[in-house]
């Protein structure tokens, strides 16, 4: 199994230097409410919002954190639901195990060659 969350964010504030209680006043959350999730106790995930400042306060990918999250940033998720080929685009790609970047790199193809 891949890192988690809650390794993530212990892991990047070990590095940073931060204590426990100081990172969580910077993000705006309650010391145990971020001890919880370091140490995989949380069942509920923090929010978007939560998650974009842990990035900052941290310096991580926010990208990284929502997907270690489980969570699909609000933008990606208007934008699938918002063209209703989207899913069916998504779920074709995952049965040709076609990965994130291999798509980009074609897209990217695609706009060159215009």
């Amino acid at each position: 199994m891949g890192e988690t969350l809650g390794a993530r964010l212990k892991r990047m504030r070990s590095l940073r230097g931060l204590g426990l209680r100081e990172t969580a006043n910077k993000v705006g959350i309650s010391a145990t409410y971020l001890s919880r999730i370091e140490n995989n106790a949380e069942t509920s995930p923090p929010s978007e919002e939560k998650i974009l400042k842990l990035a900052e306060v941290l310096n991580d990918n926010f990208d990284d954190l929502m997907r270690l999250a489980g969570r699909v940033p609000g933008e990606v998720s208007d934008l699938i639901k918002s063209d209703s080929s989207m899913p069916a685009f998504l779920r074709r790609a995952k049965e040709d195990n076609v990965s994130a970047t291999e798509l980009l790199k074609m897209l990217e193809e695609r706009k060159s060659k215009k």
